[in-house]
């Protein structure tokens, strides 16, 4: 499964994760956003995109949108709430794109970092935001906290969504969060796997630093709270180029 990400972003995840919907952006980033002193029509990348929901907030609040994704399925869900906004959707993997001082601000939302095996891989991801940023631009990072995840995993989890069963097992293999996923519904079963490599709070700001983005804020929440490894769900870090 070390291509795990080429598979599972598909209708089904679509379905796992509804509940992860334009409502839901809203709150998360209305507070996180008020960290940064961002103003309209600046250009805002939203790395890893997924189906838009995130990048739909920030065109409403006046930016200039660019979503990237791997996953041709969710950027056409993307696409089907374009309706007037005009936000700039491409397929690309992560550790390949290749803007040059473009953006004001980069996002990147919903865990999504740490998909690959290799340190430099991950690393990789961070070298394209510094890149992509123009001097002084802001980094919005929003990664799960591995401290939190490693006291309160939840090892199984069933939830029944439209006559569709889904089964979730979790455990934690060499510093990843592996997370195997069966669903059933009347016609078949499918599986799915998702892995995600844990760093540290210290991992993350010292390879944050050494490319270029200086932590200027470190969240636990999508409130604004501030940061504690034993009670914060996430690991949030407001950045500058």
């Amino acid at each position: 499964m070390e291509y795990w990400y080429k598979e599972h972003f598909n209708e089904d995840y679509l379905l796992i994760y509804k509940h992860r919907n334009d409502a839901r952006a809203q709150s998360e980033l209305k507070s996180l956003m008020s960290f940064i002193p961002y103003h309209k029509d600046q250009k805002i990348l939203d790395l890893c995109c997924g189906a838009g929901r995130h990048s739909r907030w920030f065109w409403e609040n006046g930016l200039q949108v660019t979503g990237v994704d791997l996953s041709s399925t969710l950027l056409n869900e993307a696409e089907k709430y374009q309706q007037s906004r005009d936000i700039h959707y491409i397929q690309s993997d992560m550790r390949n794109i290749d803007f040059d001082e473009e953006f004001d601000l980069v996002a990147n939302l919903f865990t999504s970092f740490g998909y690959f095996q290799e340190d430099i891989e991950n690393e990789q991801v961070l070298k394209n935001v510094y890149k992509a940023l123009k001097e002084d631009g802001y980094f919005l990072f929003d990664y799960l906290n591995p401290a939190f995840i490693k006291q309160n995993l939840i090892p199984f989890s069933k939830e029944v969504i439209e006559e569709t069963s889904i089964f979730q097992y979790r455990t934690i293999e060499n510093d990843t969060v592996v997370k195997k996923i069966r669903i059933e519904d009347h016609s078949s079963r499918r599986t799915y796997e998702e892995r995600v490599k844990l760093y540290s709070s210290e991992q993350l700001k010292m390879m944050l630093e050494k490319n270029g983005l200086k932590v200027i804020h470190t969240l636990g929440h999508y409130d604004g709270t501030p940061y504690d490894e034993n009670h914060s769900s996430r690991l949030i870090y407001i950045c500058q180029k």
